[in-house]
């Protein structure tokens, strides 16, 4: 199932290519609707999230009427924000698009300075349109994890796809990844929690070792708390890949600027996930350099425990076990005993195999 999702037509896969052959966890700055429409502003961002060290930059396409009802309540989150205590979530939203003419100019002017750029589609006219810009993959946010007819049609696309599960029950993660097991989609699934901003307590980062084993497909984590350990935390699990809400200044209007990061934060995210990395190193066990040097100072070895003389046949009350280990190792102490010296030892010298007869 591994190589069905994430590892096949390698060479094209967006999945294994930027994310899964790359040396550093895989940042994306989740600008989401941050620029509030603006596609000035938008541009800054996508500029900021370069300079401060993301692999990618992430919008979200969405036409508001086509997918919020003008009787849909706002969200907790939404409805603490004063700025748009007067506004319906649908007239929040459609504040925030942007044509998809102005996104197309978005993700040429990322490739012009070379960050990735991702989407998330909210509804399927959003979906059709990115595919039309021949976006190199697609990001699915929680909200549309229960929509099937709507991953069904993502699936045909086989464009490999980011799959967020905030807000699901793990029967439904199932069905959304069984359907894209079935169109052999390269994918990737994150854990999420759906607040905004979420709370530690509530990140459940152990969900990536039940998604790994019961999906066998890379991992990541998509993080809306206030801390930088859940990301730590998730690489360290095996996420490869962190997203994380990204915006110029928490002071500017909209309902996602609080549960955002500014650039200096992602730049402290980048930089720790880089840190964790080198910290996780290797699953194989092997003695570093720098042991190697250690190891000669503060193993032991067989040395004399008095002054020995040439020709003396070697009895265990010759031998002590001391530092430093440069001598013959202690698992060998049988194989010497009874053997002849061919040079006078000194006490605590230690011994050597070219030393006896």
């Amino acid at each position: 199932m591994a190589k069905d999702l994430y590892m096949k037509n390698k060479k094209n896969n967006f999945i294994y290519r930027n994310i899964i052959k790359r040396k550093n966890p895989y940042i994306i700055a989740e600008i989401g609707i941050n620029h509030n429409g603006n596609i000035n502003l938008a541009k800054k961002m996508i500029l900021s999230a370069k300079k401060n060290g993301a692999a990618c930059v992430k919008f979200q396409a969405l036409i508001a009427d086509r997918y919020i009802s003008k009787y849909a309540n706002k969200a907790g989150y939404q409805k603490r924000v004063k700025r748009v205590k007067t506004l319906s979530q649908l007239e929040i939203i459609k504040a925030c698009e942007i044509s998809f003419e102005g996104m197309k100019k978005l993700k040429n002017y990322a490739a012009k300075i070379n960050i990735d750029f991702l989407c998330t589609p909210f509804e399927i006219w959003s979906l059709k349109a990115l595919i039309q810009l021949k976006v190199k993959a697609i990001k699915i946010s929680s909200c549309n994890l229960t929509n099937i007819p709507f991953l069904k049609l993502a699936a045909k696309t086989k464009v490999p796809v980011l799959l967020s599960t905030g807000m699901a029950k793990i029967e439904e993660v199932k069905e959304a990844v069984n359907i894209f097991k079935k169109s052999g989609s390269p994918l990737l699934i994150f854990q999420c929690t759906s607040n905004y901003p979420a709370s530690i307590e509530n990140t459940n980062m152990s969900v990536l070792t039940t998604y790994k084993k019961l999906f066998n497909c890379p991992v990541g984590y998509s993080d809306h708390t206030p801390s930088n350990l859940p990301a730590i935390t998730a690489i360290s699990l095996g996420a490869v890949a962190i997203e994380k809400h990204f915006t110029l200044s928490k002071k500017l209007e909209g309902i996602d600027q609080k549960a955002s990061i500014e650039p200096h934060e992602l730049r402290k995210l980048v930089d720790l996930s880089i840190i964790t990395k080198k910290v996780l190193g290797s699953a194989k066990k092997f003695q570093t350099t720098e042991e190697k040097d250690t190891a000669k100072s503060l193993r032991r070895s067989l040395v004399a425990s008095q002054n020995l003389y040439e020709g003396q046949k070697i009895m265990k009350s010759h031998i002590s076990i001391k530092r430093p280990g440069i001598g013959i190792e202690p698992k060998y102490l049988n194989k010497i005993v009874g053997k002849k010296l061919k040079k006078n030892i000194k006490i605590d010298q230690v011994f050597k195999h070219n030393y006896f007869k």
